[in-house]
């Protein structure tokens, strides 16, 4: 019960936060949560997944449906690339609980904006 308070009590505050005038960009958990989505959505129910893996993020996010709405992102596509296709995380770009990274930039001079 009181596991429940706090991770109610949580979401409200992140969601309370994310919407305060002034309020920063909002990261990936906090557009999850102004969806309507709960923290088990992507961390699982009972024991916490600390952080999602691929198949989470695709049970929710079609990866074909990705690829093509990001078609236009230049120089490349980060959903239709060779590393995406083998193996490597959603949550490398898209880190939910702080600011996204461009994960590409490690290798590669990328300029394009990861949500």
């Amino acid at each position: 019960m009181k596991a429940t308070m706090i991770a109610t009590l949580s979401a409200v505050l992140l969601a309370f936060a994310a919407t305060g005038a002034g309020a920063a960009e909002k990261n990936l958990a906090d557009r999850h949560v102004a969806a309507g989505m709960k923290c088990e959505s992507c961390h699982g129910p009972g024991k916490k997944i600390e952080t999602p893996e691929k198949e989470q993020c695709a049970a929710s996010h079609d990866p074909v449906k990705l690829a093509e709405k990001t078609k236009g992102v230049k120089p490349a596509n980060p959903h239709d690339s060779p590393h995406y296709h083998t193996g490597l995380e959603c949550t490398l770009c898209h880190v939910a609980h702080d600011k996204p990274e461009n994960y590409c930039n490690q290798c590669h001079k990328f300029d394009f904006k990861v949500k």
